[in-house]
């Protein structure tokens, strides 16, 4: 099936806390000891604490994998713990690195962001167990979906729901501002001047701004992918150093400015990172820049029929940026076997197919990615296999928070393109990028 080149990503922000306790019934897990009923080795526990972000419980079908692995495994508890966002990933790794863990398996928004765990020994290496055998040998994860995952040989976390970022479109808004073509053909965008001109369309035919980019927690994503598209390559000469300050990353910064200035680019993302998501699920909303899943979740208010995924500026010959999230288990962790067991029997089941469907999350197993029928899926994983992910810097989390703001200083006019440039070189220079 599909088979070429793909990686790894990243996000960041705050600390938070809350748990959701689910039920139990039903066998007992794989590696347990003899008449015991306890995966964890002796004095282990049978409850499994599992930290999530909010939105995962639903869209990556957390929840569901957790009560199918507790009516799989009688006495068995799985606990959901929300953490906020990926900043709080350092308060964990300060506690890891001291020999414990409240966390049995974490799953983190972006596998890049657990890259910083790597060099101190703090998480498991999967190639040091045995869960690649049988139906998920390596052969069975769709494309190179492992090395999103992977670090020079550590395989330091599993690859869970496959994004790319893209332009999701709103048809009858397009429709509405002359865009399409007689026989309903999509607007082609050959450079972002095309994009804004499209926007402001929209924006004049609505009396709305045309278009959302994602310049939230996720503006540095959002650059990787445009850059990405424009140049194939978000590196510099020397292939491992990030740089923006490119002819091409210039020219569309210059755009950028140009539409927020005239209100054709919104830019309510810098308040709410879900503002263009929840505008454009409501059907206001021409065009948004973000994660492509964005297309499948809204048709199912909209209409599958009413919503399009549109390739930005050069992401058909160059992809753009994708990712996956990424379930670590933290060394520490007296539950190993047990998060193993997890992993295995319920997050890389069917359930994957569920969030697939529902939200776009794309399976990473050949077999659950052939049972999702939508017109958008292969549309969608055609992206995914010409993207790069995020680089896999140990301060990435940090240069996504400080990056998103020198960008937002640069959107509303605080500094010139320049400034914008020249601070975020010096940001690249000044963080452990790992080499």
């Amino acid at each position: 099936m599909h088979t070429d080149h793909m990686k790894r990503f990243g996000t960041v922000a705050g600390i938070a806390a809350a748990a959701l306790v689910l039920s139990a019934c039903g066998g007992t897990p794989a590696g347990a000891p003899a008449g015991s009923g306890d995966s964890s080795g002796e004095g282990g526990s049978k409850t499994l604490t599992v930290a999530i972000q909010a939105w995962m419980s639903d869209k990556l079908a957390v929840q569901a994998m957790a009560d199918k692995f507790e009516a799989e495994h009688e006495g068995y508890t799985v606990e959901l713990v929300e953490y906020a966002d990926n900043q709080a990933l350092s308060t964990f790794a300060l506690q890891w690195s001291q020999g414990q863990s409240d966390q049995d398996i974490v799953i983190t928004d972006g596998a890049s962001t657990a890259v910083q765990f790597v060099e101190q020994g703090l998480i498991v290496d999967f190639n040091e167990t045995d869960i690649f055998e049988g139906d998920l040998a390596e052969s069975e994860f769709i494309g190179e979906a492992l090395t999103f995952t992977e670090l020079d040989g550590n395989q330091f976390a599993m690859p869970f729901g496959l994004e790319a970022y893209n332009i999701s479109a709103n048809k009858l808004i397009l429709e509405q501002a002359g865009l399409l073509g007689a026989d309903g053909a999509l607007p082609e965008f050959k450079t972002w001047d095309d994009v804004y001109d499209a926007a402001a369309a929209i924006t004049a035919a609505t009396g709305q701004p045309g278009m959302t980019i994602q310049w939230g927690p996720n503006a540095v994503p959002t650059m990787f992918a445009v850059e990405q598209a424009l140049r194939g390559d978000i590196y510099a000469q020397d292939g491992t150093t990030l740089t923006f300050d490119t002819p091409e990353m210039r020219e569309v910064l210059g755009v950028w400015r140009k539409g927020v200035e005239a209100g054709v680019f919104t830019v309510d993302t810098f308040s709410n990172k879900d503002a263009g998501r929840s505008n454009f699920n409501a059907g206001s909303l021409g065009m948004l820049l973000e994660t492509a899943s964005r297309v499948p979740e809204a048709g199912q208010a909209l209409g599958m029929e009413n919503v399009a995924l549109l390739a930005m500026p050069g992401s058909l010959e160059n992809g753009s940026f994708a990712f996956s999230a990424g379930v670590i288990i933290p060394s520490a962790s007296e539950n190993q076997e047990l998060a193993l067991e997890f992993v295995t029997t319920a997050m890389m089941s069917d359930l994957q197919v569920q969030a697939g469907e529902e939200w776009g999350k794309l399976p990473v197993l050949n077999r659950y990615f052939e049972q999702i029928d939508a017109e958008w899926k292969d549309q969608m994983y055609s992206f995914v296999e010409l993207s790069v992910p995020a680089p896999m810097y140990n301060d990435l989390p940090l240069i996504q928070e400080r990056g998103k703001q020198f960008l937002q200083e640069y959107l509303t006019g605080s500094i010139d393109e320049d400034q914008f440039i020249a601070s975020f070189e010096d940001l690249i220079a000044t963080s452990d990028l790992g080499n």
